[in-house]
């Protein structure tokens, strides 16, 4: 398994090996890893990852009008299952990649 070189990278190889990373597919073990990793490279002062996962909760939350304490995880639990909302989460980072990539285009 290679190092992951960015954020998006990292995620692409959670979704295609959930068992590796988390065990099962698990939003909430997913919720738990990233938020540990965040805090990793936080530590070590890696901004470029911290600051992606910032930037995908921010969009997020706008995107589904979130106006209170609630993460992307409590927002997709509140609407699917566990295993339904990990799929929902990999829909919402490819749209949030995409518009990214497209506005670089611009």
């Amino acid at each position: 398994m290679n190092n992951p070189e960015n954020f998006y990278e990292l995620l692409l190889m959670i979704k295609q090996r959930p068992g590796a990373f988390l065990g099962e597919k698990s939003a909430l073990k997913l919720k738990s890893f990233l938020d540990g990793f965040e805090y990793a490279m936080f530590l070590c002062n890696n901004e470029s990852f911290t600051k992606k996962y910032a930037d995908f909760k921010k969009w997020f939350e706008i995107k589904h009008n979130i106006r209170n304490t609630d993460s992307w995880y409590e927002y997709l639990i509140r609407h699917y299952d566990d295993v339904k909302a990990f799929d929902v989460f990999f829909r919402e980072v490819e749209e949030f990649f995409d518009q990214i990539r497209g506005s670089k285009n611009v």
